[in-house]
């Protein structure tokens, strides 16, 4: 399978529903504000089932059941394509690429991974590659141009440092086993 292009909010549903068969709801509840996703990614619930229905139209998840539901009509269950899981392993094993694509991207990455108890090393040992060259292209150029260009790349470069502090931290708390709880 080729790679995918999808927004990031169609790849978030995918990898949840990866995880198990899920119908929308329960995918609307991980994403809502505040919650385990949601707090640092919202996905609106119109959005999740928007992104369903792309997702089925690409043939990447598929009607697999219902649940009955206490709170209004039944819920459909979809669970994901072979093809489907393998992009999203894929996925969640990519550095992103874009520098502004750390706060979104990567975080959501890291948290779904965490969610599986996969260690998050290899993503950030990638990543931090992928941030050194961003850093070196920045550097090449942050000497040229009038003050406000120079001040651009000093605020871009500062976006590297950060980026790279926030790889260590990932870094420190990858270290340490994880805790169950419930």
């Amino acid at each position: 399978m080729k790679q995918l292009d999808l927004p990031l909010a169609e790849w978030i549903v995918l990898a949840l529903m990866a995880e198990r068969p899920s119908h929308g709801f329960a995918i609307a509840a991980l994403t809502a504000e505040g919650a385990e996703i949601g707090e640092f990614w919202y996905i609106s619930r119109p959005m999740v089932y928007r992104s369903i229905t792309r997702l089925v139209e690409r043939g990447l998840i598929t009607p697999v059941g219902t649940e009955e539901s206490d709170r209004g009509p039944q819920r459909m269950i979809y669970a994901t394509t072979r093809s489907a899981k393998t992009a999203v392993s894929r996925w969640l094993s990519e550095p992103v690429v874009q520098l502004f694509d750390v706060r979104a991207e990567l975080t959501s990455k890291l948290l779904l991974l965490q969610r599986r108890d996969t260690s998050p090393a290899r993503l950030v040992e990638r990543q931090r590659v992928v941030i050194d060259e961003i850093e070196e292209s920045l550097r090449a150029k942050e000497h040229a141009g009038d003050h406000l260009v120079r001040a651009i790349y000093a605020w871009r470069l500062e976006h590297v440092r950060a980026a790279r502090r926030f790889l260590d931290a990932v870094d420190v708390d990858s270290a340490r086993p994880a805790v169950k709880t419930g």
